[in-house]
């Protein structure tokens, strides 16, 4: 049990059961480390989730989530109901390289004037790891409730040494009957102390009404 999420955990040989109040499958075993997976509806919500053992490094998960109406976290409940979660994860070491492969899925009726949520979506993702480096990548869809559908591809190189962490970040989006974006960001930070952090932060945004560039430097102070 937790301050923030109520379930109930049964993890046996034959596989691990969640009910209650927990990420879904999606969330927990497809790699988004290019661009966080966005609230999906039923976050915080309580849904019953079965993952599968570890069985030569592939685990799979479903969800299911009924969402009732009434007071829940955001996104509202309200606006889809009956959300259903698949994903699956591939973890292997190749010459001290860690690749993790992923993809996951998931549907939920939603209201027909609804354009918060999608009805169905999609992603793909990789994440390889050798010594301080991190590449992630992936490739997602969603379809909001009139059946327009928006696409991303979503690339990112970390890079980690002693004090000293930089990350480089690039998404390019489409959706039907709109102009491509493409936005490039460039995270660097430096721990000159364990209470002093400095960071310097660069995004670019071009296509459609939102280009411009934005750089931001500053200090971060842990009491």
């Amino acid at each position: 049990m937790s301050d923030q999420k109520r379930f109930f955990q049964v993890d046996v040989s034959w596989g691990e059961l969640e009910i209650g109040q927990t990420d879904g499958a999606r969330s927990r075993l497809v790699a988004a480390g290019a661009l966080p997976l966005t609230a999906a509806p039923g976050t915080g919500t309580a849904k019953l989730t079965y993952y599968t053992p570890p069985v030569r490094g592939f685990e799979l998960g479903a969800s299911y989530t009924p969402l009732p109406r009434g007071a829940a976290e955001l996104p509202d409940p309200r606006e889809a109901l009956h959300l259903v979660e698949a994903a699956i994860r591939k973890t292997v070491t190749v010459g001290g390289v860690n690749a993790r492969l992923t993809a996951g899925t998931s549907r939920a009726r939603v209201r027909g004037d609804s354009y918060r949520l999608p009805r169905q979506s999609w992603i793909v993702g990789t994440q390889f790891t050798w010594q301080s480096v991190t590449f992630d990548g992936d490739l997602r869809q969603q379809e909001d409730s009139g059946g327009v559908a928006m696409r991303s591809l979503n690339a990112a190189l970390a890079y980690g040494h002693g004090n000293m962490k930089l990350s480089l970040r690039v998404r390019h989006s489409e959706a039907e009957g709109a102009d491509t974006t493409d936005r490039y960001l460039a995270d660097l930070s430096y721990q000159l102390t364990p209470r002093w952090q400095l960071m310097a932060d660069t995004a670019v945004d071009s296509g459609g009404e939102s280009s411009g560039t934005v750089v931001k430097v500053g200090a971060r102070l842990v009491f």
